[in-house]
């Protein structure tokens, strides 16, 4: 939850401060993320409504009424109780999906690449990729021009042995390769 905080925050400085007709939507899900997250609580709520006010700029603090119902879901949480939604129980706080927010605040993809994590699936998919490859070059896998340029290096030093005499056999060898890398080489 506070990373989603921080996430709307980010948001906001992306956008230069303008968070135009969004203004409530960011107040209620930041409070929201805020209460989730254990940060602050509901006797504090309103407090932390004032001062998100002065952070995003949205000026003095006057509607309160349009909070009630997340006061009586923060009172919920406090208080220990979950609700519970296709067989899971979730805490009586809001808990959207990224898409929820995504679509909300109609959030980009240069904006999600920028976020930690209110992504949508193809950044979810890129992180992972990014994440896979990493861990491929930490095991000692090379990139695909590395090895693509070693084996033409490869073919060469096959075509030179050959032109010397050497026969396909004994060029495998020295190469390290397969008599049938080598034979493609021709």
């Amino acid at each position: 939850a506070w990373h989603r905080l921080e996430d709307l925050r980010t948001l906001y400085r992306l956008r230069g401060g303008k968070i135009e007709g969004q203004s409530m939507p960011l107040l209620f899900w930041s409070l929201n993320f805020l209460l989730l997250s254990g940060a602050t609580n509901m006797a504090q709520m309103y407090h932390e409504a004032v001062a998100l006010c002065r952070e995003y700029k949205l000026g003095e603090f006057t509607r309160k009424g349009e909070l009630s119902t997340l006061y009586a879901k923060a009172k919920q949480f406090e208080a220990g109780e979950t609700v519970t939604h296709n067989g899971r129980s979730y805490p009586a706080l809001y808990t959207p999906r990224n898409s929820t927010l995504i679509d909300l605040f109609s959030i980009t993809p240069d904006e999600q690449r920028q976020l930690r994590t209110v992504i949508g699936e193809d950044e979810t998919k890129a992180r992972e990729r990014k994440r896979q490859e990493n861990l491929r070059r930490e095991a000692g896998a090379v990139t695909r021009n590395t090895y693509l340029t070693a084996n033409d290096l490869k073919r060469i030093e096959a075509r030179r042995l050959a032109a010397g005499g050497m026969s396909q056999r004994a060029i495998a060898e020295t190469l390290g390769v397969s008599a049938g890398s080598v034979n493609a080489s021709f």
